[in-house]
């Protein structure tokens, strides 16, 4: 009897180590899975800003090839904002579109690297006109962006003030000729529901050098 009882005892030993061990072992296996689920995401992220990135680095560059050949003629190195289709904004828009695979309302379709129906918003879309010293606003929207008279341009954008998703980006050089500036906002969709949505907000230069002979 006593034999019968120790065989039990140390079988029931077994059997709840053996629980503790499947129970680690679980445990172990989720935080692989979270592990690698953040290692994905964070991939993913670094992809898409970049490409984001490069498709806004060929919008304002595209903006900044919109010369105003009439005012050139004249000797003055200025862009066209004027010419519907051709004007600086016009091309920016139209590059930033067709690059990043955006609809005429500046929403993800099929195709790109967001996710389809997310919004890019253009925050901050100005010309620093470099003859005239000033800025000119080519965006809807009201712009904080200045010039100084040493032809020092600072832009600055806020998104979710005051919240832990805080985020902020700056423009804050100095331009030589005509230039075109930009920063746009969207966000990041994280995979399913472990991970947040992550705001994104990318900035970008383009100067036209003009080297007198």
């Amino acid at each position: 009897m006593k034999s019968m009882n120790k065989r039990l005892i140390k079988f029931l030993g077994n059997e709840r180590g053996g629980i503790a061990i499947m129970l680690m072992s679980l445990i172990l296996l989720i935080c692989c899975i979270l592990f690698l689920v953040i290692v994905l995401d964070y991939l993913n992220l670094s992809k898409t800003q970049n490409k984001l990135k490069n498709d806004l680095n060929r919008a304002v560059h595209a903006a900044s090839l919109s010369i105003d050949e009439i005012q050139l003629s004249k000797g003055y190195f200025k862009l066209d904002t004027s010419t519907p289709g051709l004007s600086a904004q016009d091309m920016f828009y139209h590059y930033l579109q067709v690059n990043m695979g955006l609809n005429a309302a500046n929403k993800a379709i099929e195709g790109s690297i967001l996710q389809e129906g997310s919004s890019v918003v253009i925050n901050e879309l100005v010309y620093a006109d470099w003859e005239s010293n000033t800025i000119v606003n080519l965006n809807v929207k009201p712009t904080s962006c200045t010039i100084s008279t040493t032809y020092h341009v600072s832009c600055s954008v806020t998104l979710n003030a005051g919240t832990d998703k805080e985020i902020q980006r700056t423009i804050d050089q100095t331009i030589v000729g005509p230039s075109v500036l930009a920063i746009i906002s969207t966000s990041h969709k994280g995979i399913g529901r472990l991970i947040d949505d992550e705001p994104l907000l990318i900035p970008a230069v383009q100067e036209v050098y003009f080297l007198k002979r």
